[in-house]
């Protein structure tokens, strides 16, 4: 009786090819990590938090989303110098009772920080909720040329009804572009992000910047 060899021989090539698997995806990881921990020069003074907000989320190229009355009254740390993202809001955020939570691979959500022996804080908003609207959001606007993200800095006002359509939209500032801004306030009221979660404050505000040199594109 004859044993033929080939099936050992394949064998060996799933064993191989699967150990082949394994050493590469650490390096994957270490690949993937350097390129979201890439430095970046800041500077950006103390000013209104909302403001330097807006200046963050243009030079490191991320989406930031927050309820709007979580940075009203509030102030930021001066950033200057060379850090990452991470760092750099960190800084930023520092002294202002705001947290930071990343929900996506180029998105950042703000929360209020509990104080030491002080009442309960509110509620997060639910992380979920904040990534799909953000999907529907950035959706919307790929959908024209005049809107696509990518290119400007847009800080939205967004208004959500409890069915979960965005009911109105405004701008903190100019895009750069009237006409631009003439668009995103009529293309995205309308937009369906589903149902809020109870207790969300409103509006909910995203700042969208430029994409940084590295930064996957908003529209696929």
């Amino acid at each position: 009786m004859t044993v033929s060899a080939a099936p050992r021989l394949s064998l060996w090539q799933g064993v191989l090819a699967a150990l082949l698997l394994l050493i590469a995806m650490p390096a994957l990881a270490v690949e993937r990590s350097t390129a979201s921990g890439d430095s970046t020069v800041y500077d950006i003074p103390a000013q209104d938090l909302a403001r330097a907000l807006n200046a963050y989320a243009t030079a490191s190229g991320l989406q930031v989303l927050y309820e709007t009355a979580l940075a009203a009254g509030r102030s930021s740390t001066a950033v200057k110098g060379r850090m990452t993202p991470d760092a750099a809001l960190q800084l930023l955020l520092s002294g202002s009772g705001l947290v930071s939570r990343r929900t996506d691979v180029d998105a950042i959500t703000l929360y209020a920080e509990k104080p030491p022996d002080a009442a309960p804080a509110p509620a997060r908003p639910d992380p979920r909720f904040l990534g799909v609207l953000q999907g529907a959001v950035l959706g919307a606007l790929c959908g024209t040329e005049e809107t696509r993200p990518g290119t400007y800095r847009a800080a939205l006002q967004l208004w959500i009804t409890p069915a979960g359509a965005i009911t109105r939209a405004a701008l903190l500032g100019s895009t750069g572009d009237v006409r631009r801004d003439a668009a995103l306030q009529r293309l995205l009221p309308g937009t369906v992000v589903g149902a809020p979660p109870p207790g969300l404050g409103q509006p909910v505000t995203l700042v969208i910047g430029p994409r940084a040199g590295g930064a996957r594109p908003e529209c696929g």
